[in-house]
């Protein structure tokens, strides 16, 4: 045991130093940011300061991060963009990753923090409200969001995975997307769970991979074509963030019938038993 803790002195040192200067350089970059926002909007200036500023955080983990497009990713078409969730720093993959203004999702409270709250709020993210109506409201935000050219950020598991393996995805941000018109785009990402899992604050370089899928209209989808969208989603993601593996033309291409759906549902909750048994 005491052999174990000795071990984890240099990545605790290494973590210390890591989010010291993570905390010093994201102040500085909020800083200018948040007054260059005097003289031009901050969506404007997303791409030269606020994007490559908060993504400058995984040089400073020491992390290595390779991103594939798939050559029918549409880079200048806004979009609701759906990543798993792993710990802490997603977000900052995602500023490193969407090539153009996008701001985060979270719960109307989450506004308030300090610090973290004043950046939510330069990026123009969305409260998302309680009780009836959240969903009408969240969707007029989108879509507000899109007309000013600014993109939407959304995990769809709702929260960070304790074991780094995706969870299943609730449905109502792709009611969202739907509601507001918006396409949805897979954003997945492999090796978080080696960079800093849930709970700790212990950070280990890691070499981080990148999917980010086409967009996948969902304007006028039926109800039973948005749950063969979310399970054809939930897939992609799943395949490249726990095994790196990229999608295929099939199941990109793949239409969305019920008959998808139900083998998509069935072939995933084999492989979250299989992961429960394992652990």
């Amino acid at each position: 045991m005491k052999a174990q803790n000795l071990k984890k002195i240099p990545q605790a040192a290494f973590s210390a130093a890591a989010w010291t200067t993570s905390f010093v350089w994201m102040g500085a970059v909020a800083t200018t940011w948040g007054v260059s926002g005097i003289f031009v909007p901050p969506r404007k200036s997303h791409n030269y300061i606020g994007g490559p500023g908060m993504a400058a955080v995984l040089k400073i983990t020491l992390s290595d991060v390779d991103i594939h497009y798939h050559r029918d990713f549409d880079p200048e078409r806004r979009s609701v963009f759906c990543q798993n969730h792993v710990n802490l720093l997603d977000a900052h993959v995602a500023c490193k990753t969407i090539p153009h203004a996008f701001c985060g999702m979270m719960n109307a409270w989450q506004f308030k923090i300090p610090f973290y709250g004043w950046i939510m709020k330069l990026a123009d993210g969305i409260p998302v409200p309680k009780g009836q109506g959240r969903f009408r409201a969240i969707a007029d935000a989108a879509k507000d969001r899109a007309a000013k050219g600014i993109s939407i950020l959304v995990f769809p598991e709702a929260h960070r995975t304790l074991d780094g393996k995706v969870r299943p995805f609730k449905k109502g941000v792709f009611l969202m997307a739907k509601m507001a018109g918006l396409p949805v785009v897979p954003l997945a990402v492999h090796g978080m769970g080696d960079l800093m899992r849930k709970g700790s604050v212990l950070i280990r370089p890691a070499k981080i991979k990148v999917f980010v899928g086409p967009q996948f209209d969902t304007q006028g989808l039926k109800s039973s074509e948005l749950s063969a969208l979310i399970q054809k989603v939930q897939r992609i993601i799943a395949d490249f963030a726990d095994f790196g593996i990229e999608p295929s033309d099939e199941l990109i291409n793949a239409p969305l019938t019920p008959e998808l759906t139900a083998r998509l549902e069935a072939e995933f909750a084999e492989r979250h038993g299989e992961q429960e048994t394992a652990s």
